[in-house]
């Protein structure tokens, strides 16, 4: 699991995307070098997800303001809008996927 800030970086939050940025790194490398052995390593990169630590943060509604600003979707991404990426990367359906990362996010990392 890693997020869209292992794709973009964010203020305040310079060891999450320091740790973020690793694992992506570590996907392409591990994808590639496992690719022969039909070894497939890949991410889902979430924005912020509506869980009740995410929930607690956007109490602060500058915070709030600044997270969905990001986002041109403007809502929080589902625990569900992560699973079925998942299951997508666990299925045969993602068999010639590897080495990437799915960016569940709503839009913040393609502007």
């Amino acid at each position: 699991m890693s997020s869209q800030l292992g794709h973009v970086g964010m203020a305040g939050r310079n060891i999450y995307n320091m740790t973020k940025f690793g694992i992506e790194g570590l996907t392409k490398g591990m994808g590639v070098e496992l690719a022969k052995y039909n070894i497939r390593v890949n991410t889902v990169a979430p924005t912020f997800v509506a869980t009740p630590m995410v929930k607690k943060f956007f109490k602060n509604k500058e915070f709030k303001k600044l997270a969905l600003g990001n986002i041109p979707m403007g809502k929080l991404a589902t625990e569900s809008d992560v699973a079925t990426s998942v299951c997508f990367l666990a299925s045969s359906a993602s068999s010639m996927v590897t080495a990437t990362s799915i960016l569940v996010d709503g839009g913040w990392t393609a502007k």
